[in-house]
């Protein structure tokens, strides 16, 4: 039974290999969604800026919706980030909705 005394720091260690795989995998699959945050962010404000101006810089957008009044909702989506932005006319006209997950 003395041989066994190694079996609980085999067993640690497995277990706190894989938190530290499960955390760096979680920073990975989020890695586009902070990739497309970090476009916007770039951006400052986006006050005066036209549609084209925005998708030139972070990517054309994963959805359009068109809204009252000549309005557009835009919206991109990337694994832990998400943005809407309404349009008025070719102009921005504010942030509807601003997601990025931690991590």
């Amino acid at each position: 039974m003395e041989g066994l005394g190694f079996l609980p720091w085999l067993i640690g260690a497995i277990v706190v290999g894989g938190i530290i795989s499960a955390a760096m995998q979680q920073g990975n699959v989020t890695a586009p969604g902070r990739e497309l945050h970090q476009k916007f962010e770039s951006l400052g404000d986006m006050t005066g800026k036209t549609k084209g101006e925005i998708i030139s810089v972070v990517r054309p957008p994963t959805s359009v919706s068109e809204l009252p009044d000549g309005k557009a909702l835009l919206q991109w989506q990337a694994t832990g980030c998400h943005m809407a932005l309404r349009f008025s006319g070719d102009l921005f006209d504010g942030i509807t909705h601003e997601h990025l997950a931690e991590g």
